[in-house]
C-alpha cells in the first residue's frame, strides 16, 4: 500500500490512481481541509472525532476540521464498502504569537545562530517555549534562554535544547614571576654589671630588645669584662647582624576548561598554624601557600574570550610572625590578583604588576642615656629592615581541543646497571640536565591543539 510523506495542505485531491492509498497529513487546531475524492463515499469512519471531524459536503467532497490535538485517521469507503482512502492526521497546537515573535527576536539578537521555537499555549493559558537548533557559543545559547524567558515569563517554562556548534574548551596559560630582596641589619650593645659599696651590692643592666623591626633576633657579637677597680665588675657585649636575602618565584601553571565553567589550580602545600593552646597540648589548623589559580571562561559567538581570573601568590614568613610560649608562628606573604576581561584568542594581558619598596626601622634605648649624643650609643639599640618586591602576573587564553598524548619525563629514563651505581655512583643512564636542554624535552604540539 502506498504511504504519502506528512505534509500540511488546504485542499487535498485524490487521484484515481491513489484509490485505496493512504495519506500522512497534517493539520493545525481549528484549522479546516477540502478533500475531494475520486468516487461517492458511502460511509466515512472518524476513530477519535474529539480529535478531528468530518462534514461530507457532497458525495465526493468533504471537510476535515481539526478539533484538539493528537494522533487520529479517517476512512473513506465506497458503496461497495471498499476502501477509497485512508488519512492518518496529526492535529498539532498552532505555534502562538509570542513563538512566532521570540524566533525573530532570536535571530535578530544572536547574528549566525540557527533557532527554532515551538511554542504552544496550554490550558493554564501559559505559554511553553522549546528551543532548537544550532548556536555558536554557550554565550549565544545562554543569552538565548535570557531573551526566551522575557517571552515566557519565567525560566521554567523555557527548554533550550539547541547545540553549540563551535569551540568550547579554553586554556589559559598564566605566568606569575616575582623577586623579593631583603636587608636586615641590627646594631646593639648590652651592658651589665655591679658594684659593691660597703655592704651593698648594686646591679645594673642594659639588654635593648633586638628584632623588633625585622623579628630576627641575634647572637652574634663579642664581648668585653672589666674588673681592674676594686668591687666594680662590667661586662659589655657588641651584637651585630647583617643580613642579605634574594627570593625569585616563577610559576606557569597551565588549566583547561569549557566555557562557563570554573577551574582551579594549586602549586604549593599546607603549613601548620598554631590556633590554641589547653593544658601545655597545642592544637593546629593547616593554611595554603603556593600559587593557587581560579578562571572562568566564556566563549564569545565573535570568537572573544570572557575571563574572570583569581590569581594569588603566597609564602610563608618570619616577617610579621610571632613567638608564643616557645611556639613560633609563621606569618604569610600574599600577592593577590583579581579581575574581568575579555581577549582574543592567543592575546596576553598583565593583569598585576607591583614594585613595592618598604623600609622599617626601630630603636631601643634606655631613657635619658639613649639620647647622649655619641656615647648614647652605648645604650641604644638599631633594628632596621629594607624590603623590595617586583610581581607581574601574565594571562593568556587559548581556544584548545584535544591533542595526542604527550611524553612524558618517565619515558626516556632507564635505571642504571648494578656496575654503574656501584662504580661511577650513577642513578639511570642518562642523569640531570646536559647542555642541549632537559633530558626529554617537549617538542611540538603538548596536551592541547591550540588555535
Amino acid at each position: 500500500m502506498e504511504r504519502a510523506r506528512a505534509f500540511e495542505t488546504t485542499h487535498l485531491r485524490i487521484s484515481n490512481q491513489a484509490y485505496g492509498a493512504t495519506q500522512n497529513l497534517q493539520l493545525e487546531v481549528n484549522k479546516s481541509m477540502i478533500v475531494d475524492l475520486p468516487a461517492p463515499v458511502g460511509e466515512v469512519v472518524a476513530t477519535q472525532p474529539n480529535i478531528a471531524t468530518v462534514v461530507m459536503r457532497s458525495k465526493s467532497r468533504a471537510i476535515v476540521q481539526g478539533v484538539s490535538g493528537g494522533d487520529t485517521n479517517i476512512f473513506f469507503l465506497d458503496q461497495a464498502t471498499r476502501t477509497i482512502t485512508v488519512l492518518n492526521l496529526k492535529v498539532s497546537q498552532p505555534r502562538s504569537d509570542v513563538g512566532n515573535a521570540l524566533e525573530s527576536a532570536l535571530a535578530r539578537s544572536i547574528p549566525g545562530s540557527r533557532l527554532n521555537v515551538e511554542s504552544v499555549i496550554l490550558d493554564d493559558a501559559v505559554n511553553r517555549v522549546v528551543i532548537t537548533g544550532s548556536v555558536l557559543s554557550g554565550d549565544d545559547l545562554a543569552k538565548a534562554t535570557q531573551i526566551a524567558v522575557q517571552f515566557a515569563g519565567d525560566v521554567e517554562n523555557v527548554a533550550n535544547i539547541a547545540t553549540v556548534v563551535g569551540a568550547q574548551q579554553v586554556m589559559l596559560q598564566v605566568t606569575v614571576a616575582e623577586v623579593n630582596r631583603e636587608a636586615v641589619k641590627q646594631l646593639g650593645i648590652n651592658i651589665n654589671g655591679t658594684a659593691v659599696i660597703g655592704g651593698t651590692t648594686l646591679g645594673f643592666q642594659n639588654s635593648p630588645a633586638m628584632g623588633g623591626a625585622s623579628n630576627v633576633t641575634s647572637n652574634n657579637g663579642f664581648g668585653v669584662t672589666s674588673s681592674a677597680i676594686p668591687g666594680l665588675s662590667i661586662n659589655a657585649t657588641l651584637r651585630a647582624l647583617e643580613r642579605n636575602a634574594a627570593l625569585r618565584t616563577l610559576a606557569e601553571p597551565n588549566l583547561t576548561a569549557m566555557s562557563g565553567q570554573e577551574a582551579e589550580f594549586l602549586a604549593g602545600g599546607e603549613f601548620p598554624v598554631p590556633t590554641a593552646v589547653d593544658n601545655g597540648k597545642v592544637t593546629y589548623s593547616f593554611k595554603e601557600f603556593g600559587v593557587r589559580l581560579k578562571f572562568t571562561p566564556t566563549v564569545k559567538s565573535n570568537g572573544v574570550i570572557g575571563l574572570v581570573v583569581d590569581t594569588s601568590v603566597s609564602e610563608p614568613t618570619t616577617e610579621g610572625g610571632f613567638s608564643v610560649d616557645g611556639v613560633t608562628i609563621s606569618a604569610t606573604k600574599n600577592r593577590q590578583a583579581k579581575t574581568s576581561v575579555e581577549l582574543g584568542a592567543g592575546e596576553t594581558l598583565a593583569i598585576g604588576g607591583l614594585m613595592q619598596d618598604s623600609v622599617r626601622q626601630q630603636i631601643n634605648k634606655l631613657p635619658g642615656l639613649g639620647d647622649i649624643p655619641i656615647l648614647g650609643a652605648l645604650f641604644r639599640s638599631r633594628d632596621y629592615i629594607r624590603s623590595q618586591t617586583e610581581l607581574v602576573i601574565l594571562v593568556t587564553p587559548y581556544l584548545a581541543k584535544a591533542g595526542p598524548m604527550p611524553e612524558l619525563p618517565t619515558d626516556n629514563m632507564v635505571i642504571a646497571s648494578d656496575a654503574e651505581a656501584i662504580f661511577l655512583g650513577r642513578m639511570e643512564k642518562m642523569y640531570g640536565v646536559g647542555p642541549g636542554g632537559m633530558r626529554g624535552s617537549y617538542k611540538g604540539t603538548v596536551g592541547f591543539v591550540l588555535d
